[in-house]
């Protein structure tokens, strides 16, 4: 059986690196890695290339993650966590794409290269003929870098001679005000809008009111900035701090654990299906704008099987027009406010 993934392309910067390892060997590849933007296609590559191989294909995504699961054959093991397992690998390989998050492949190459074995190799490919900004990232970790040039892209081949002398932390604090109370939210990168709160989620913190007592169910809690102050607010009730990306929980969940905030769970959900949460009297999105709309609907269509009969869903949003003009099966339309350039959409649930 093959274990490679016919029905869905790879994306460009992965398919350089499955070229190459229909050209290139390794010897003793016991354990390796792909860190990938996408499915992980070269994962599977890889397992047919070295198929007594433990194969990792890694991701920080819990929809990906799960996509890929689901055409997992063969010897791939599919990991979903912030940061790379500590195993030490013989190949780590690291698909970038030219519009990729920065930050987050300099922390993913760092941690690559850590997880080496002295003498493994690293094999980085970005989707941009013109290349150089990855090129300065591998050269800042290896010795030498080799380099391919492609129509389609650059590959970049590193091999670990020694540990980095010094590790860089990606981190960030970011200090928000609740009322009279000063907190402290947690961000790496991946998380949505790392290094600061943007300007949708203070416009929830700012205009939303929170009675106390009252359950909480916020959806894409990014570095949790909003479930903090609802959980703050809230005081006596349960507030659910949700989001796919598993750094986002992380960020979250230690965030109310250095607050003292002892009412806000953190989960890991991409699904929709929540299961063992008290009814929520309250929830607050703030859904992504790509996606052609289709999270918000699932933003929607998850709050209004968690919420109580009666309680409100608030949205903040630029894109107005797409809520009013829709039908929101469970909502009816009960508010809107205009505060800081965005509007506050309120629904309440029918009963």
């Amino acid at each position: 059986m093959s274990l490679s993934l016919p029905d869905l392309p790879p994306l460009p910067s992965e398919a350089l690196l499955i070229d190459v390892l229909c050209t290139k060997s390794y010897h003793g590849v016991k354990h390796a890695i792909v860190l990938s933007p996408g499915r992980g296609q070269s994962a599977w590559s890889l397992a047919e290339r070295y198929p007594r191989a433990d194969v990792v294909a890694w991701f920080v995504d819990s929809h990906r993650a799960a996509k890929a699961r689901r055409s997992t054959v063969g010897t791939v093991r599919i990991v979903c966590s912030s940061d790379l397992p500590e195993q030490m690998v013989d190949l780590a390989l690291l698909p970038v794409l030219k519009n990729g998050e920065a930050e987050m492949n300099r922390e993913l190459l760092q941690q690559a290269h850590q997880r080496l074995r002295v003498g493994g190799t690293l094999i980085a490919s970005v989707n941009a003929p013109d290349d150089q900004w990855l090129l300065k990232q591998m050269q800042a970790v290896f010795d030498k870098v080799h380099c391919r040039r492609l129509q389609s892209g650059c590959v970049y081949f590193g091999k670990k001679k020694s540990e980095i002398s010094k590790i860089r932390s990606f981190d960030a604090e970011i200090t928000f005000r609740v009322e009279d109370q000063i907190l402290t939210a947690f961000s790496l990168p991946s998380v949505f809008s790392h290094r600061s709160i943007d300007n949708a989620a203070r416009v929830m913190i700012r205009h939303v009111d929170v009675p106390t007592g009252c359950n909480v169910l916020e959806l894409g809690c990014g570095n949790g900035a909003v479930a903090m102050a609802a959980a703050f607010r809230s005081a006596t009730g349960d507030v659910y701090a949700v989001d796919c990306n598993t750094r986002a929980v992380d960020c979250a969940r230690r965030g109310a654990e250095v607050n003292g905030i002892n009412n806000l769970t953190a989960i890991l959900n991409h699904d929709g299906k929540l299961s063992g949460l008290e009814p929520c009297d309250l929830a607050l999105l703030n859904p992504p704008y790509y996606g052609d709309f289709k999270i918000a609907e699932h933003f929607m269509a998850t709050a209004a099987s968690c919420l109580s009969a009666g309680a409100r869903a608030w949205v903040v949003t630029k894109q107005t027009g797409q809520y009013l003009d829709r039908e929101w099966p469970g909502f009816c339309v009960v508010d809107q406010q205009k505060a800081q350039g965005y509007d506050l959409l309120g629904f309440e649930k029918m009963r």
